[in-house]
């Protein structure tokens, strides 16, 4: 981990642990701003962050469309 604890990186984000903790254990989906929080804590840009978004009227695992 680049911050070395999740309360270092709680801190930097503006979120709590517990948030982090959450997200981490896919028992929360975070939200729009903590996506934005991770990505300038991380010195990238959403888009790389979540790996690409998919068109809305296509599959996102094969590209078809649907």
């Amino acid at each position: 981990m680049a911050y070395g604890s999740w309360s270092c990186l709680a801190e930097v984000m503006d979120v709590s642990v517990a948030c982090l903790e959450g997200i981490a254990r896919g028992r929360d989906h975070g939200s729009p701003g903590t996506v934005q929080r991770a990505a300038k804590a991380a010195g990238i840009t959403v888009e790389q962050l979540l790996g690409g978004l998919a068109a809305a009227d296509r599959c996102p695992t094969c590209g078809r469309s649907g």
